[in-house]
């Protein structure tokens, strides 16, 4: 009897142990692919705004050339 209290409770400790840390693991994950996303949109932004500077700096010189 007692051997499978003992049982059951390791059963029990290792599924609740193994749990908690599977949902350690995934909010890190969560929270590093916010940030990555983040980054990425920032990048982007930044790529955009050289790309429209970079498109006036041309039309101003084609109008220059004439």
């Amino acid at each position: 009897m007692i051997f499978l209290a003992v049982a059951a409770g390791s059963l029990l400790g290792s599924f609740l142990g193994n749990t908690l840390v599977f949902w350690v693991i995934g909010a890190m994950a969560k929270r590093q692919e916010k940030k990555q996303l983040e980054e990425l949109q920032q990048l982007q932004q930044g790529y955009l705004e050289m790309v429209e500077r970079e498109k006036k700096r041309m039309a101003a010189y084609a109008k220059m050339e004439g």
